[in-house]
């Protein structure tokens, strides 16, 4: 049987008091899988297809390790993106010599365009006036706008443009991240599964795309929910990325029709404003299944994701 991937989002670390104990971490993967599997289930039910079974599985766990290689790079001297901090337009950055710094800047500018474009997606007027631009914050006006327009507080907002914006412009920790990711195929593969279909949410679904561009392991189907790779900033800050970007080689299992990319977005998740994905990658339109849902615990919730027949019965059909 084919194995499933399921490669979470940012914000599943435990306290740091527990990350050194083996069994929290176990305890709270199981439950993370177990919430996974339980919205799968339904979805799949729904479609007309047996529960995944549990045995197919495998969830690496980053969300601890992402939490300290932030911690470590901002210990070093990598500062938090200053959402404040917008460069205008063609202006080139002061010229630096401490790489810290620079990474840093890197960071607060990946930041600042993804607020600003998730912004600009819902109707924020972005002003034209330099000065506007730096001395009224007009990113933080975009994230107040974001804010109301989603009914999302603004710091997870910021969080989460903020985690994305250190796994697209650090190596140092996209690298130790997609590493993890890379192990759970690893894992699959020693079980006795030949190939895999990789489901991702969220974070997790930019972590997802950019392991399929170069896994050596056949991908019957990939499944991304919640996901912000409609945002430009995300797509020209992923590594070797071409503009438009090209589809991951997948390969479907015999039988299948269709698309073998499934995407699922609720138009109020804040995380996936710009949707759908299909016309924004090269041959995407014949290769992207865009799969618009309503999510009743939450616009960003995996488990309502998950519990859509229309992206669970794929998934269950690719495990075949």
């Amino acid at each position: 049987m084919t194995g499933l991937l399921l490669v979470h989002g940012r914000s599943q670390e435990l306290p740091r008091r527990l990350r050194a104990d083996k069994a929290q971490v176990d305890a709270h993967v199981a439950a993370m899988t177990r919430s996974w599997l339980a919205g799968l289930a339904r979805g799949a039910v729904l479609a007309g297809h047996p529960a995944v079974p549990a045995s197919a599985v495998e969830l690496p766990f980053y969300g601890d390790l992402l939490a300290d290689l932030v911690d470590a790079h901002e210990a070093a001297g990598g500062r938090r993106p200053d959402l404040e901090s917008l460069a205008a337009p063609g202006r080139a950055p002061a010229a630096r010599t401490d790489a810290g710094t620079r990474t840093a800047e890197r960071v607060d500018a990946a930041t600042d365009a993804l607020v600003l474009e998730a912004a600009g997606t819902l109707g924020f007027a972005r002003p034209e006036g330099f000065g506007d631009l730096l001395g009224n914050g007009v990113v933080r006006r975009a994230l107040q706008f974001l804010a109301d327009k989603t009914s999302t507080p603004q710091w997870i907002i910021e969080r989460f443009l903020r985690d994305v914006a250190y796994y697209l412009t650090v190596p140092a920790i996209r690298g130790p991240v997609l590493a993890a990711v890379r192990r759970g195929v690893d894992t699959l593969l020693a079980r006795g599964h030949a190939d895999v279909v990789v489901l991702g949410h969220s974070l997790g679904s930019v972590v997802a795309y950019d392991l399929c561009r170069s896994l050596d392991v056949p991908v019957r189907a990939l499944v991304t929910v919640g996901s912000p790779l409609g945002l430009p900033a995300v797509r020209r800050n992923l590594p070797g990325v071409s503009d438009p970007p090209a589809l991951p080689g997948l390969a479907p299992p015999a039988g299948w029709s269709g698309p073998a990319w499934i995407n699922g977005y609720d138009d109020r998740d804040v995380v996936a404003l710009v949707h759908p994905l299909a016309p924004l990658f090269a041959g995407g339109r014949a290769g992207i299944r865009d799969e618009r849902t309503v999510n009743p615990s939450g616009p960003h919730a995996i488990e309502d994701y998950l519990a859509d027949p229309d992206i669970a019965g794929p998934v269950a059909a690719a495990l075949k």
